[in-house]
């Protein structure tokens, strides 16, 4: 059974951003999603790495339904199933990958993205049914250079990445070319001072801009 539903992939790759989140304060979680909105980005990847998380998820899926969902740093037993019963939830996603997270997405019924690493992370995602994994931390690790050299043994099974970690405006037009990218993820759009200060012109502005140069150089 594939971790990612082919529904899910469109989605994702259909957009090519994903705003990577961390909401300290619930308060903050939905003019956060209507500035990323404005800008033109319409999928999130949610942390759960603090007590605001869940609240946040409901705030936005009821406030902001055109925000198509996704919940990061599912790491502890349990979390998948939880993150499954939360309305608006389309997929979850992880740093790293651990088969008893992997195992529970798939029995919750929850979309998932494992994060890979190394040649041994990206084979033992594929023992477990998962076609699209996440590339973390991708600049850290080499960015698209040893993305593209890790890959090459497995490129005819079509595994598609989800970069996180470093990504930028001045690396992202590479990674938009590479086309086993499935989308990258950006934490820089809406980073953690930005929501603190509530600035949601600049959060506006970081959106639209992403979303432009993922669409001028994507092809």
């Amino acid at each position: 059974m594939l971790t990612m539903t082919k529904e899910v992939q469109e989605k994702i790759a259909q957009e090519g951003i994903i705003a990577v989140l961390e909401m300290e304060s619930e308060q903050n979680a939905v003019p956060t999603a209507k500035a990323l909105l404005e800008g033109g980005i319409t999928v999130i990847e949610l942390a759960l790495r603090t007590s605001a998380a869940i609240p946040s998820i409901s705030l936005i899926a009821k406030e902001v339904p055109q925000l198509y969902i996704g919940i990061g740093t599912i790491i502890e037993p349990g979390q998948a199933a939880a993150v499954k019963a939360q309305s608006g939830v389309s997929f979850g996603v992880s740093p790293g990958i651990n088969p008893v997270i992997v195992k529970e997405a798939i029995t919750a019924g929850l979309p998932f993205a494992p994060g890979i690493a190394t040649p041994s992370d990206i084979e033992q995602a594929i023992s477990l049914g998962c076609r699209v994994v996440k590339f973390f931390p991708a600049e850290g690790m080499g960015g698209l250079s040893y993305l593209k050299s890790i890959n090459a043994p497995y490129n005819h099974l079509g595994i598609k990445y989800i970069p996180l970690g470093g990504v930028t405006p001045n690396n992202l037009p590479d990674y938009a070319k590479f086309d086993r990218i499935l989308a990258i993820g950006g934490s820089w759009i809406a980073n953690k001072e930005l929501i603190k200060a509530q600035d949601w012109k600049e959060i506006t502005k970081r959106a639209r801009e992403a979303k432009e140069i993922w669409n001028a150089n994507r092809g």
